[in-house]
């Protein structure tokens, strides 16, 4: 059996081939082309096992390297702490320490998301970033309507009557050259966010778990794909380690006896997070048990707190709901 440390950067991937005494067959520096690893990968007679660290190329390394090596790893890392504290640090002690990791299986493994789970990434962050970009076009109108010391008569600048008053207000001519680059891209992006919104929609439509998750108050089929697309595959975390993943959870220093809790470490999944907690705030106004257990939180702490805490407390739900593969319960939630 071959082991396989596989450095990977943007253009190119530095790999380590030990055997099983651990001893150095081959080190060197790979093109990332897929026609590049697939032939290297080729050249060896044995079967062989591959490591490499998360990053943003690991996919299509994936893509390259599935089928040709018996067995395939990822490590985060931030957990590889044998590269991570190392005084000399380069392509070659990189992959020749994960090399040696491998061999000796002391792997700290990171999850490999599937395909279908890759392709529920993409379209979700993809609606997510869209509407962040429509957000920063109204931030600009509504500063360069506050430059100017103007206030627009209704509550939404942006709807029928606030357009009519926009296309109207008194503005130099500089000014009205930007307001209608900005809206011009504005409505450019709001038809780029509804066909975004559609195809993610339909490419789950026969997903029970959108059906499952969608019956959460605050959550609908929108936050049910990205809920899904963040955590993949259920069966990987219990209960704690999901609040984990989305930095739900109190930083926490113990000493002897001592014990100190801080706010949230908001690590792992900040889109999770995000959802979660946008969750929360619908939920306070449609379910009866959310509200309740908010507003008992809000006598003793502060609303943000609570807020957070019933975020957590509907991410509970969620795991529920994948695990059991059942709809939401109002009462059995209230237990919770």
């Amino acid at each position: 059996m071959i082991h396989l440390g596989v450095d990977l950067h943007r253009t190119f991937c530095y790999v380590t081939a030990l055997d099983a005494n651990g001893k150095v067959l081959h080190q060197g520096k790979i093109n990332n082309e897929r026609v590049t690893i697939e032939r290297y990968l080729a050249g060896w007679q044995e079967p062989l096992r591959a490591v490499f660290e998360a990053c943003s190329f690991w996919p299509a390394f994936v893509e390259a390297v599935e089928g040709k090596v018996a067995e395939l790893y990822m490590v985060h890392p931030q957990r590889v702490k044998a590269i991570a504290s190392a005084k000399l640090k380069n392509d070659r002690v990189d992959s020749l320490t994960l090399a040696h990791l491998l061999r000796a299986d002391l792997l700290p493994q990171a999850w490999m998301a599937d395909r279908e789970t890759r392709q529920r990434r993409t379209r979700a962050r993809t609606r997510i970033e869209l509407g962040r970009m429509r957000t920063r076009l109204k931030n600009r109108v509504h500063a360069l309507l506050h430059q100017q010391g103007l206030r627009a008569p209704s509550s939404d600048v942006f709807g029928k009557q606030g357009r009519v008053w926009l296309e109207q207000a008194p503005l130099a001519a500089a000014e009205r050259e930007a307001l209608q680059a900005y809206l011009r891209l504005l409505d450019s992006c709001e038809e780029q966010i509804r066909e975004s919104q559609r195809r993610l929609l339909q490419a789950s439509g026969n997903d029970d778990r959108v059906r499952w998750l969608s019956s959460i108050p605050g959550i609908g089929e929108y936050g049910a794909n990205i809920i899904l697309a963040e955590i993949g595959d259920i069966t990987r975390f219990d209960r704690k380690a999901l609040f984990s993943f989305a930095g739900l959870v109190p930083r926490v220093r113990e000493s002897a006896d001592k014990s100190w809790y801080g706010p949230i470490t908001r690590a792992g999944s900040a889109r999770l997070r995000w959802m979660m907690v946008e969750a929360a705030v619908t939920a306070v106004r449609t379910s009866p048990g959310a509200r309740r257990f908010f507003e008992r939180l809000c006598r003793r702490k502060p609303r943000h707190v609570a807020r957070v805490a019933l975020a957590r407390k509907l991410l509970g739900a969620v795991y529920a709901l994948l695990r059991d593969g059942v709809c939401f319960d109002e009462q059995v939630f209230a237990t919770m």
